[in-house]
């Protein structure tokens, strides 16, 4: 039978050996220390999170068929909303450099990138204002 009393962990960058061996002993206070951290981090503030938002309508009945998810970090989901935005004044530039006017296939992507990213921005700010 194999003994666990020793585990090979990677070299360290620059430490010339092939594998450092911890004993038992030491993975327990590793795996407590990480223990301990986990339920210290788990009582830590956190920031502002989405508030669930559905959107885009999508029958006659207006069932709306996507939503912002509850609980996404708000730096995360503003950060998305600003790509969103971001790709569409792109599109949007570009076009109005030209002569053509903008098809109705893009217009619809654009009215949903658009419609997207409001949802994430009210969802954002209805989660800011019940976090107060």
């Amino acid at each position: 039978m194999k003994s666990n009393r020793h585990k090979k962990t990677p070299a360290l960058a620059g430490d010339g050996a092939s594998g450092n061996e911890i004993s038992f002993e030491e993975e327990i206070v590793m795996n407590k220390h990480t223990e301990v951290n986990e339920k210290l981090n788990a009582g830590a503030i956190k920031g502002p999170v989405t508030v669930g938002c559905s959107f885009t309508a999508c029958n006659s009945d207006r069932q709306d068929l996507f939503a912002v998810r509850t609980g996404v970090p708000a730096e995360d989901a503003l950060s998305e909303a600003s790509c969103i935005l971001s790709e569409l004044k792109g599109q949007l530039e570009f076009m109005a450099m030209g002569s053509d006017d903008i098809p109705c296939i893009n217009a619809w992507s654009f009215l949903r990138a658009v419609v997207s990213a409001k949802a994430v921005i009210d969802s954002v700010q209805e989660g800011l204002e019940s976090a107060r």
